[in-house]
């Protein structure tokens, strides 16, 4: 009797963990669409089978093009919504409780990122409370160098990357890629990456 009273009292104490461990894929097949718009709930689930089943994760979305979903872990995913845009989202723990970061990029000649976070219900955080967006001037090495190409560097194109294997996040200044090729010589290597790890309320920068 006592076995079976440990073996229940076992399940009970580790059933919130079973269930936040399958929060990820759950969150992601509810998705909305407003989070979401180009792929159905049937498109997502489809997704994580083929995935299971080591196939190519493809759909065909609402704009009749494909998205192919890249990468999909525990609690990250990569998602090629179409050829010009990523879908990037990343679970993080949040007190006791865990939340979704959403980034979300479009790329012409570079690649320029948003981000957004949600609680497990998908109702929008407050972004500005988790992360405050690097200025231009934080990419030079030294900063003050971003005063002699002030012309060049006067449009904010930052490219942002959840990192699947932990919980940093990188920083890019892309603008060069709007350059001319003499232009971005000069400039690009002035500049560096930012790393930015979740310490459990935000990111802050390393």
């Amino acid at each position: 009797m006592k076995k079976y009273i440990y073996i229940l009292l076992f399940l009970m104490l580790a059933a919130p963990s079973l269930v936040n461990g399958q929060s990820f894929r759950e969150m992601f097949l509810e998705t909305p669409d407003s989070v979401m718009p180009l792929l159905t709930r049937l498109d997502r689930y489809d997704f994580i089978e083929y995935m299971k089943a080591g196939m190519r994760a493809r759909a065909t979305n609402r704009l009749d093009g494909e998205s192919v979903l890249k990468e999909l872990t525990a609690n990250y995913l990569f998602l090629q919504t179409t050829p010009s845009s990523s879908m990037q989202m990343k679970m993080l723990p949040f007190g006791n409780d865990s939340i979704m970061c959403v980034v979300n990029s479009v790329r012409a000649e570079a690649e320029d990122s948003r981000i957004a976070f949600f609680n497990r219900e998908w109702k929008r955080l407050d972004a500005q409370k988790m992360f405050a967006p690097p200025a231009i001037r934080d990419f030079f090495v030294p900063a003050d160098t971003v005063d002699r190409y002030v012309d060049k560097c006067d449009i904010y194109l930052v490219s942002l990357r959840l990192n699947p294997d932990d919980n940093t996040m990188v920083a890019e200044y892309t603008m060069p890629g709007y350059m001319s090729k003499e232009d971005a010589a000069v400039v690009s290597p002035l500049l560096r990456k930012l790393v930015y790890r979740w310490n459990g309320k935000g990111f802050v920068i390393e």
